[in-house]
């Protein structure tokens, strides 16, 4: 059985995911498979972004929220997230010759200020505020997106970025008037121990998710360049759906790292890895099975003509999807007991078959040998991941049998 606060996790998950989703099918009908495929190539550069923020205002936040004060905690996040944001924003809109500076800057920043209230109280354990925040983010972001396409008429990339703004900028000030109900604020004091703390893991932990990202994304900078923004809009619905079943094993993910930072019995928080990844297996495979049954014509008819062929890819991405639904509850415990290095070179064999295939593949074969090339790292890194993790039960079968 779920328990209530991971059913809860999961629901919201869902409304999240429904609410992306119509962000992708608005932006999608508006500006067509070259629009759409601009917009994923600026959000991948913004993840990156946020990726490096995270070293102060990630899973960071929430592993040293039992062990640090709450103010030196956040202060720390703010300065160096403002800092880090202006840096990565001028660095990657080069890309764009500055034209996208705007939005790379205030998206990335208020993106990583929210995330780093919502890992505050992941990391205090209250599930409740933290669901909130990360509820009420993407839907918001789709109501002001709404009002601005169909009610201001506004059609434009750029539209699309504004609502962005006023949508994470809404979230923050609920996260901030949050904060405030719990408790004042004061000012902090310095300690260098902690901040040392929070910049080790959050530099470990990140460099793992960056590794990572690149495994996931680089896909889309090989396919910009070879095959055109069109073919990128159209490998990036075909992700949004795919990745959709992942909602459950985050879900899962979130609550489980939570409990196991909060946890002294870590033979414990084992067995419920176990069970977590089994549960996440076979529901995810439900959910993935759902969007292998629709019929061509109903994508058609959500995302327009261009957009046809798409159920093919994600029956073809099907095997590398629910290894990584299955693997991310290994990931979270490994994370949680502070054994990053186990993450970090799942993320370098993932990413190494990446390199090694990806160029080779998708020139023959297109989309097709993108869709090869990520089941291959997939599995890859979820075997390695799986394998540490039946080493991890022996030896704590070994330490609890002493």
């Amino acid at each position: 059985m779920l328990s209530k606060n991971t059913t809860f996790t999961i629901g919201s998950k869902f409304i999240i995911l429904l609410a992306n989703f119509l962000i992708v099918v608005v932006t999608t009908q508006i500006l067509g498979s070259a629009g759409r495929g601009q917009i994923a190539l600026i959000i991948a550069n913004i993840s990156l972004i946020t990726i490096l923020n995270n070293i102060l205002c990630g899973s960071t936040i929430a592993f040293h929220a039992p062990r640090l004060s709450r103010d030196f905690l956040l202060a720390t996040s703010l300065t160096g997230v403002i800092v880090l944001s202006l840096s990565g924003s001028v660095i990657f809109s080069l890309i764009f010759s500055f034209k996208y500076f705007q939005p790379l800057f205030a998206i990335s920043l208020l993106t990583s200020l929210t995330s780093s209230i919502s890992m505050y109280w992941l990391g205090k354990n209250n599930i409740k505020w933290y669901n909130i925040l990360t509820l009420i983010n993407p839907v918001i972001v789709l109501i002001y997106l709404l009002i601005i396409y169909f009610i201001f008429k506004l059609k434009t990339i750029d539209a699309c970025f504004s609502a962005y703004y006023f949508g994470l900028g809404t979230v923050f000030i609920v996260g901030v008037s949050g904060l405030l109900q719990s408790e004042k604020f004061q000012r902090p004091h310095f300690e260098f121990a902690g901040f040392k703390k929070i910049i080790s893991y959050g530099f470990n932990n990140e460099l793992n998710y960056f590794i990572q990202f690149l495994n996931y994304r680089l896909s889309y900078y090989f396919i910009a360049k070879w095959l055109g923004l069109s073919q990128l809009g159209v490998f990036s619905i075909v992700v949004s759906i795919s990745e959709a079943v992942w909602v459950i094993s985050k879900s899962m993910s979130a609550i489980h790292f939570s409990n196991v930072i909060n946890s002294q019995d870590q033979l414990s928080s084992y067995s419920a890895t176990t069970v977590f990844s089994r549960q996440s297996l076979w529901i995810s495979l439900l959910l993935l099975g759902l969007g292998v049954i629709i019929p061509k014509s109903l994508y058609q008819f959500i995302f327009g003509a261009e957009f046809g062929n798409i159920k093919i890819f994600i029956i073809y991405l099907v095997p590398g999807v629910i290894s990584i639904a299955v693997s991310n509850l290994y990931g979270h415990y490994f994370a949680g007991i502070g054994k990053l290095i186990i993450l970090r070179n799942k993320s370098l064999i993932g990413l190494g078959s990446t390199l090694i295939l990806l160029p080779l593949l998708i020139t023959k074969y297109q989309l097709t040998g993108v869709c090869i090339t990520l089941n291959v790292s997939y599995f890859l890194s979820s075997l390695y991941l799986y394998s540490s993790f039946r080493k991890e039960g022996k030896l704590l079968s070994r330490i609890n049998t002493d």
